[in-house]
């Protein structure tokens, strides 16, 4: 797949990395077959819930 959107092209590109990086610091295997895509959205799902955490963290303090 190329992306016409270089910009989120990257960002995908770097999702992917961190998503190896996780799976590496759990103690699982990378895949290295990862959709960029598939990273990239669960990378901002991930970003979304520690953000609302944070909130909360900071609401509470």
């Amino acid at each position: 797949m190329t992306w016409s959107d270089k910009a989120l092209a990257s960002a995908a590109s770097m999702a992917q990395v961190r998503h190896q990086l996780r799976r590496i610091a759990r103690g699982s295997r990378p895949k290295p077959h990862t959709r960029p895509a598939y990273a990239l959205v669960a990378e901002q799902r991930q970003q979304r819930r520690a953000l609302r955490r944070y909130r909360a963290w900071l609401s509470a303090s």
